[in-house]
């Protein structure tokens, strides 16, 4: 339900830009008293008394002298100025204010289902208030009660060995309980909880110990299910085990069809205060007997006492203490309206988050502030939020521990700390509200706060979006994925080298020992290599009251077990784990911990430390250690072997590695920078010149880290066809007869400015050919100054570093004044061309960008990947450039580092792709702007201005429209001709397509090979141009292909520039979109395709005119007796075939 206003409160986040300025000016206005004179003789409104309150009819008809005033500009009411006043007190921002109210509002428990509910309860109270006692007495260790109530008890069969007679007591009451009585039930899924209290002679003073307590209490529910299979208004009466706790269950009720579309219902049973003492379960105290847990002949009345069982004793506190805590949040809670809204937003966002934490801790955490009033009723809903996550990311219930109890009546805080892991005590002071909170939930509560105070203090974006209606899922969330896939095998391996006073603390509840054990071993294993574990546990299990759990778990209801890591990016990919000097007592825990992998080593330092090193050659294997590390102490400490886990972190590397030599996409990259700065600094070095170079800016992607495939270093070239320092293209014949083409060498290209000088031409035409004799001088100081082969163009120079060529262009900003100047009337003017843009762009804004790219990869260094990955699956869906433009591809991924709310920017470029599809997927790139500000510079007035000529724009082109804070007088320059509407229609289809299989594959069917994302699929397309693969550059780089690296050359080309640019692919498709363009669209894979999908156009099968200027591919249609004429698609297919001629091998009509 939350996600129906989604797309309605996005809308109103725009329209209401308007309504908060108007606020704002109208506070302004009343502060300063300005007085506004109005026409008389506009629609007339009612004036206001000095009460504020409208005058009554009668007073209307006596006041002759009404005064006439405009309605937009009327005196503001009293009412509406103490709105606006408590707006800017109380609110983030009026538009945060209609947000939360609306999104209250839609959530809210409707008026109707309230009154459906108690029709419901009506009866469904009555009916259980029938039942009578039964003075009958049951042994529990035979099924004479199962029999008879013709359902099965739901409790743990390992539980059975206990001894104990079950008396049924009629309860006192049947009442509701939770959110719903308190008023902070969400009306999506609604749940109402039912509450009954089993009476204290139900329970013997020795029935605390030995699950006694927990197996009667489970026939008390049985007793009850069976009363209510008879219920008429209800549908499914089913148990269900709550978090895994297989001795705690409740009934989940589902009412007859009609009201199971508005509410469930779930019954849970509490205890009297009055049964037992609570000091009874204080956490030093054992209530589980050792010999009862490991000896299945055990003596019942043993009075050995073994080792503390806190959470043993937590489990029946838990019933104890229900009526004194709900009482407590009552008393608090019932009649403040801004609590229970908070409340209720605070559920919102944690279901948002998938945070395992109860309602019951976030009411009592709440009312745990207005007891030592750092919160109050008076606060806005908004308020009392921002400080609950204020408190929690300040908290330190991990070490310290908070209390709800003010008395010395109770065991010492420090008792608490010394068994549980995260500590907050309840009214009592003896319950821990958190004892099945893992620690790595805890932190990850922490987390989520820090996140959502830094986005509500962020200003620049809407915080209420992510905030509360973006659901976070855990495979965009995490980097590394952990998942059991065999969790009995993993149950069994911890469960046999657990410690006995572990598993007598967790008793029979064996998942969250498995699961505990498991998260200490991964968080001292990983150390500062993550920032956050959090476990992840599936283990609610419902089946119906008359059959047995252990059947319906064989019928496909299993338990799973995951773990999410954030990782540290510094941290991370270290190779070496450093640890504590061998002479240390530590150095033996140590050793201790690692085993074989502990090894002594010296330091350039000269310390000698223990250490671990992991195997790591390349980044992306960097990347990976944290599994190395995850499988090592697997199998090293409970002897689980890699095949009985899944790890979701790195299925995509093979993607980024090259296949025809032994290179990675991030090694080559600082390869080719570390040549460029070589040249950079020839460059700057150079003499003899008419003007000092003064800057070289790369503008090509590799200098991003952005390029999938970088250049490589070119091997020498036998015996070239030279022309000054470049090499021409000669025919190459293999022995077969077979014609091919010399390897493809891309250039990298960079911009040259020089050193300022007012004597540059003012003629267009005489300015470029002195940039052209500039270009000469370079490449001939160059030559002689460094012995680079370098070859002079008019345009530019070709500069061969190091194995690789650079393509240095001088620019100026006189020339794109230049160009901009045209004559009109003997007038000289300044308009923007379409050359002129793009030379800004190319020269001007091209550097700007490249560099902050560059530096958005230093800070994350995933950023490189993520883009390289992006780039290839656009690709081998046929939407390589045009359609999609480079730079666009990687603002696009800039994007999800820039703009990471509601999470953290990705360490992983897997992750970070996942993440850019969602982005693609979910953007309504018709009403919403990506606005990308590198480095904050942008002011909100700046940003304001920007959304407001984005919503008033006429035309919605360009589609998809990104800003840069490098744009200036060009917002969505980068995006201003591609990608079209359809082109991204096309990739929202495939990214939500491929968010879909990935989820699928990789969390439900455990698999490593997911490149099935990236296998285009050709339906659809009208003509397919199948091409010659040994005649396709990069053929041998395309993701279904096999791997066959070969070493890089020990010796590269020095003495002369290599043919570069020779793309014959490329060159023919610019002959058909120069062609063609009116008749079809064109469609390829850069990285290898080896076809070419062609789509008609839609208005290709209409009739046209015939006309001297557009008589192009008409053919005469003979209809009804008149003559048309329609395009001849198959002589344009013959055309195709003729144009590539030697390089279209086969052509596929569809």
């Amino acid at each position: 339900m939350v996600h129906v206003v989604y797309n309605f409160l996005t809308f109103l986040s725009y329209k209401l830009v308007v309504f908060n300025v108007f606020c704002c000016d109208i506070v302004t206005m009343v502060k300063k008293r300005v007085k506004i004179s109005v026409p008389v003789d506009k629609e007339e409104v009612e004036v206001v008394n000095e009460n504020g309150k409208r005058p009554n009819d009668d007073e209307n008809k006596a006041d002759t002298k009404r005064l006439k005033t405009k309605s937009w500009f009327r005196q503001p009411t009293v009412n509406e100025l103490n709105r606006l006043q408590e707006t800017e007190n109380l609110f983030n921002s009026n538009l945060f204010r209609l947000q939360v109210e609306e999104v209250l509002q839609e959530v809210r428990v409707k008026e109707k289902t309230e009154k459906k509910f108690q029709q419901w309860f009506t009866t469904f109270k009555d009916h259980l208030t029938s039942i009578c006692d039964d003075d009958t007495e049951y042994d529990l260790i035979e099924q004479t009660l199962a029999k008879k109530l013709k359902v099965k008890i739901p409790i743990n069969c390992e539980t059975n060995k206990t001894k104990c007679v079950f008396k049924f007591h009629k309860f006192k009451d049947v009442e509701v309980s939770g959110s719903y009585a308190l008023g902070c039930s969400i009306n999506s899924k609604l749940k109402v909880d039912v509450q009954i209290t089993v009476p204290a002679e139900t329970y013997t003073k020795n029935d605390s110990t030995n699950y006694r307590y927990h197996r009667k209490r489970a026939a008390y529910l049985a007793y009850i299910a069976s009363h209510l299979t008879k219920l008429e208004t209800i549908q499914e009466v089913n148990y269900t085990w709550v978090h895994g706790s297989d001795t705690k269950p409740v009934i989940d009720i589902i009412p007859i069809e009609k009201l199971a579309n508005h509410f469930t219902v779930r019954i849970n049973l509490v205890c009297e205060a009055e049964a037992y003492k609570l000091h009874r379960f204080s956490p030093q105290r054992n209530n589980l007997r050792e010999a009862w847990l490991f000896n299945k002949e055990t003596q019942e009345n043993s009075s050995e006492v073994g080792p503390p069982t806190p959470i043993y004793n937590s489990s029946v506190l838990s019933d104890l203490t229900a009526s004194a805590n709900d009482k407590f949040l009552t008393d608090i809670l019932l009649k403040s309206d801004n609590l229970k809204q908070a409340i209720v937003l605070l559920k919102i966002w944690l279901r948002q988050r998938g945070l395992q934490v109860s309602g019951h801790v976030v009411s009592m955490f709440v009312a745990y502030l207005v007891q030592t009033k750092r919160i109050n009723n008076i606060m806005s809903s908004y308020q009392i939020v921002r400080n609950v996550w204020i408190a929690w990311k300040t908290s330190e219930w991990d070490t310290k521990g908070i209390s709800l109890h003010k008395g010395d009546d109770s065991p010492p805080i420090q008792a608490f700390q010394e068994h549980f892991s995260i500590v907050f005590l309840d009214t009592t002071g003896y319950y821990n509200l958190c004892y099945q909170m893992c620690k790595g939930t805890y932190l990850a509560l922490k987390r989520e706060c820090v996140l959502a105070v830094e986005m509500l203090d962020n200003t620049s974006i809407n915080a209420f979006i992510p905030l509360f209606m973006v659901p976070v899922k855990p495979l965009l969330q995490f980097d590394h994925i952990l998942k059991l896939k065999n969790l009995s095998k993993v149950k069994e391996a911890v469960l046999k080298r657990a410690s006995k006073e572990s598993r007598v603390n967790y008793g029979v509840n064996q998942l969250a020992l498995v699961t505990d054990t498991l998260y200490s071993l991964l968080s001292k294993g990983l150390g500062n290599r993550v920032d956050l574990i959090l476990q992840m546990v599936d283990a609610d299990f419902t089946w119906p009251v008359k059959k047995v759990p252990e059947k319906c778990r064989k019928d496909g209801q299993e338990e799973s077990v995951s773990f999410g890591f954030i990782l540290n990016p510094e941290n991370a990919i270290n190779i070496v784990e450093k640890g504590p000097p061998a002479n240390f007592p530590e150095a033996e825990e140590f050793r201790l911990f690692w085993g074989d992998k502990s090894e002594l080593r010296r330091f350039q330092d000269g310390s000698i430390t223990e250490t671990c090193v992991w195997d790591a050659d390349t980044l992306a294997e960097r990347r990976s250690i944290t599994k190395q590390i995850i499988n090592y102490l697997m199998k090293m400490k409970y002897g689980i072997i890699p095949s009985d886990v899944h790890h979701v972190c790195d299925q995509l590397d093979s993607v980024t590695a090259r296949k025809q030599y032994c290179a990675f996409s991030e090694e080559s990259s600082v390869e080719a920078l570390r040549a460029f700065d070589e040249l950079r600094r020839d460059l700057r070095a150079l003499t003899q010149l008419p003007l000092d170079v003064s800057a070289v800016y790369g503008v090509s992607p590799v200098f991003s880290y952005c390029d999938p495939l970088p250049p490589l270093p070119h091997a020498p070239i036998p015996k070239p066809w030279q022309r000054g320092s470049a090499c021409l293209i000669k025919d190459i014949t293999r022995q077969d007869g077979t014609v091919v083409v010399p390897e493809y060498t891309p250039v990298s290209k960079a911009i040259v400015e020089l050193g300022h000088s007012g004597k540059w031409p003012g003629d267009i035409e005489a300015f470029r050919c002195l940039k052209a004799a500039f270009h000469l001088q370079v490449a001939d100081r160059l030559t002689k100054q460094y012995s680079l082969p370098a070859q002079a163009y008019p345009t530019h120079v070709d500069v061969l570093k190091n194995g690789l060529v650079f393509r240095l262009e001088i620019a100026h900003p006189k020339e794109i004044t230049l160009l901009r100047r045209e004559m009109e009337k003997g007038v000289v003017k300044y308009r923007e061309s379409e050359e002129s843009i793009q030379l800004q762009c190319d020269t001007v804004l091209l550097p700007r960008l490249r560099g902050a790219l560059h530096g958005l990869h230093e800070k994350y260094p995933a950023f490189g990947p993520t883009t390289c990955l992006l780039k290839r699956w656009l690709a081998s869906h046929l939407l390589s450039p045009p359609h999609f433009p480079p730079v666009v591809v990687e603002l696009l991924s800039a994007a999800v580092f820039l703009r990471p709310a509601p999470l953290e920017p990705p360490a992983q470029p897997f992750v970070g792709l996942l993440r850019v599809w969602k982005l693609l997927a979910d953007t309504d790139w018709v009403r919403e702007m990506l606005l990308l500000d590198f480095n904050q510079d942008m002011t909100r007035e700046e940003i304001t201005e920007l959304e407001r000529k984005f919503n008033e724009r006429e035309e919605k082109t360009p589609y998809m429209y990104i800003v840069t804070s490098y744009d200036g007088d060009l917002p969505s320059v980068w995006s201003a001709t591609a990608p079209t509407e359809q082109v991204v229609c096309r990739a929202r289809v495939l990214a939500r397509s491929a968010l879909d299989y990935m989820e699928k594959a990789l969390m439900k069917d455990f698999k490593d090979n997911v490149l099935a994302a990236f296998v285009p699929s050709l339906t659809g397309y009208d003509v397919i141009i199948h091409l010659q693969p040994h005649l396709v550059p990069y053929s041998s780089e395309r993701v279904d292909k096999r791997p066959s690296p070969k070493a890089l050359p020990d010796t590269v080309v020095e003495q002369v520039v290599p043919p570069v640019e020779f793309h014959v692919v490329h060159k023919y498709l610019e002959e058909l979109r120069s062609a063609y363009s009116d008749f079809a669209l064109f469609f390829h894979d850069c990285f290898g395709g080896e076809v070419i999908a062609v789509l008609w156009k839609p208005d290709i099968d209409d009739s046209r005119e015939f006309q001297l200027t557009n008589a192009n591919a008409l053919q005469p249609i003979k209809t009804k007796g008149e003559i048309a004429y329609k395009i001849n698609k198959p002589a344009l297919v013959e055309d195709f075939r003729i144009l590539g001629a030697g390089l279209v091998r086969d052509i596929t009509v569809t």
